[in-house]
């Protein structure tokens, strides 16, 4: 009897000694575990954010395309309805609509919607013209304004600039390619077409073209 005793004591030792390390080796996965988490948390984060970085600036380029597509839709109804000339100029930052009046190109900066539009920083526009609208025959020798007497100075011709994009009261215009570019931050350029034809359509991108 005195002999089985440790012998129990001995085997309750062992069974509490293995317990306890197989509560610390839980405790230790249980840690793991955490730390994993940590890591797919910040791998999803960092995945994200380059996903927000890379879409942001071609997103910030179609919004801004479309505020260009809906201002000259609304200026070509205008012309339809006024029967005025009106223009666009196009800079490398910047565009305007412009109207004729008494031989000078004036800038269309009543409506604050057509007034003057800058670009973000970092954007710059690219214009490629393709030719005049439809002309009818008997007009073909018939010039659209007159041509001054006088050439006009530098400052007057940054004050009145002439522009490249002419939308008539027929609801016809100047057919054009105007590309919206941008950089992301990884460098990479983002780049957003807006095509107008003769006929007095804009659409994002070519029309043969999906996007």
């Amino acid at each position: 009897m005195v002999n089985q005793v440790p012998k129990m004591t001995s085997v309750t030792g062992i069974y509490r000694i293995s317990n306890k390390m197989l509560k610390l080796r839980h405790a230790g996965f249980t840690l793991m575990e955490v730390m994993l988490v940590i890591l797919l948390m910040g791998l999803t984060a960092a995945a994200v954010t380059m996903s927000i970085g890379n879409s942001g600036p071609q997103q910030a380029l179609d919004r801004t395309a479309r505020q260009f597509i809906a201002a000259t839709e609304m200026v070509l109804d205008e012309t339809v309805l006024s029967g005025q000339f009106i223009g666009i100029v196009i800079e490398k930052t910047s565009y305007q609509f412009v109207f004729y009046k008494e031989g000078k190109w004036e800038p269309l900066d009543k409506d604050r919607l057509l007034s003057e539009k800058q670009m973000e920083p970092g954007v710059v526009l690219n214009l490629v013209l393709d030719g005049l609208p439809l002309v009818q025959e008997d007009e073909k020798d018939d010039s659209w304004f007159e041509e001054p007497l006088i050439e006009p100075s530098a400052d007057d011709k940054k004050k009145h600039p002439e522009p490249q994009v002419m939308l008539f009261p027929s609801g016809e215009m100047s057919a054009f390619e105007l590309t919206f570019i941008a950089k992301t931050n990884k460098g990479q350029q983002a780049e957003t077409l807006v095509v107008g034809d003769a006929l007095g359509r804009l659409t994002i991108g070519r029309p043969d073209e999906t996007r």
